[in-house]
């Protein structure tokens, strides 16, 4: 991928992800300025109908005298509050004049401009007074039937200041504003974090396909070129017997197997790389599973001057796909064989630990270097490329291996034997996740 290409794709990541925080982060703001607004202003709206309910049941009889100028606050009545809050409240006749201004004392200065609205009887009102003075009213219709003569057929304006809710809403907001616009700012650090940490993954995978399908390409095209050199060769000498060609024609059929193999191996990555794959996990007697697998190598192994040994091994029984395991143990025996001297023994043996059980190939080969192991299950991966031709090897058996291990829940490693080669050591589940029998789905 292209640096250009990475860069855009970056960036259209960031976008998405700032966009994302920026909606998340400012709903969260307005909700909760709306939820702090309505919270602040519910106590007084039910002081103001608490008030309401009190003045049209004509409980004002029963407080008592309150000297001019004072602000109106709990009154006392045989001990107990009739009012639990600070209340002022304009009287109005129906001419909308202030009739009260003697209980108002020195505030009706202030609010002798208040005008009567009749339309908004009953209706909850924030209003301003004097250019800083911010109340919260109820206009109420007091009946003429009403207890209380002095109010009876008046309008009363029962008004609760509201400044403290107004200035802590104030202090809240600014709060919430500062406190947005760092929110804002670390959403910008963690677009740009995110965005990165998203790309890292799809960069990798494309490193590692763009690697793949070049080594696929060179291993594809290796043989194919053996093989059509040998063609044009024989094309050049029509007349030539077989035998006179032998050599030739063993090569180009070599090369033909050996890319039919490459093929092969190509296929099973590629299903490996797919999301789904059907198995077939059966409960398995390993003894004589093992013995009936590897017997064929056993003669295979002594035609090259080598010997393949498989150690006694205590029957049990484990949940396995024995298509999958047929396949893992040909590629670690051939691996092994190919690395082996002549007059080398190659040992498989198994072992139960726990709920788990191990199948591990030892051989007397070359080795491998502890740097080499981490990377010795990569695609086209040779711990000695030089002897790829003479071993007849394309770096993709062990990839193969490891897919076949992870697919049945389980791990492989390698690992020194003493005193000389590899021990290949697969560890298995007796019952791995996947369960008994049936086909079953991979996931991915």
């Amino acid at each position: 991928m292209s640096n250009k290409v990475n860069r855009a794709q970056q960036w259209r990541l960031f976008i998405n992800n700032f966009i994302g925080f920026t909606i998340i982060f400012v709903l969260l703001g307005v909700i909760v300025f709306v939820l702090f607004r309505s919270a602040m202003l519910t106590s007084t709206d039910q002081a103001l109908r608490v008030e309401r309910s009190s003045r049209l049941n004509g409980d004002m009889l029963t407080k008592k005298p309150m000297a001019q100028g004072k602000q109106p606050g709990k009154q006392m009545q045989a001990g107990k509050a009739i009012h639990p809050f600070m209340t002022t409240t304009l009287t109005f006749n129906d001419k909308g004049k202030i009739i009260n201004h003697v209980q108002l004392g020195s505030r009706y200065d202030t609010l002798k401009n208040i005008k009567l609205d009749k339309s908004q009887v009953g209706q909850l009102h924030t209003i301003q007074v004097g250019g800083k003075y911010n109340f919260r009213t109820l206009l109420v219709k007091v009946p003429k039937t009403n207890a209380d003569k002095s109010v009876a057929g008046k309008y009363l304006l029962i008004m609760e200041n509201i400044d403290p809710q107004k200035a802590a809403m104030s202090n809240f907001t600014r709060v919430l504003l500062i406190t947005m616009g760092v929110f804002w700012l670390l959403s910008i650090l963690m677009s740009i974090w995110m965005s990165r940490l998203t790309m890292r993954p799809i960069l990798k995978s494309w490193g590692r396909q763009t690697e793949f399908v070049g080594n696929a390409a060179h291993e594809l095209r290796t043989p194919l070129t053996i093989i059509q050199n040998k063609l044009e060769l024989l094309l050049t000498k029509p007349n030539d017997k077989i035998i006179d060609q032998a050599e030739n024609i063993a090569i180009a059929n070599s090369e033909s197997q050996r890319l039919q193999k490459l093929t092969q191996d190509l296929l099973a990555l590629a299903r490996s790389d797919s999301n789904t794959l059907q198995t077939n996990f059966e409960n398995t007697h390993v003894a004589s599973f093992l013995q009936y697998t590897v017997e064929p190598y056993t003669e295979i192994a002594a035609s090259q001057g080598k010997t393949l040994v498989l150690a006694p091994v205590t029957d049990f029984r484990a949940t396995l796909d024995q298509n999958l395991i047929h396949q893992l143990l040909n590629i670690l025996i051939d691996n092994a064989l190919k690395y082996s001297p002549k007059g080398s023994t190659i040992t498989l043996s198994t072992k139960v630990i726990g709920r788990k059980w191990q199948l591990i190939v030892a051989d007397q080969g070359i080795g491998v270097n502890e740097d080499e192991r981490k990377r010795i299950f990569d695609r086209f991966y040779r711990v000695d490329s030089s002897r790829s031709r003479q071993t007849g090897g394309n770096g993709l058996g062990l990839s193969i291996a490891h897919w076949i291990v992870n697919l049945h829940h389980g791990n492989i490693a390698v690992k020194a034997n003493y005193p000389q080669g590899s021990r290949f050591v697969t560890t298995l589940p007796l019952n791995p996740p996947t369960g008994l029998g049936g086909h079953h789905e991979k996931k991915a």
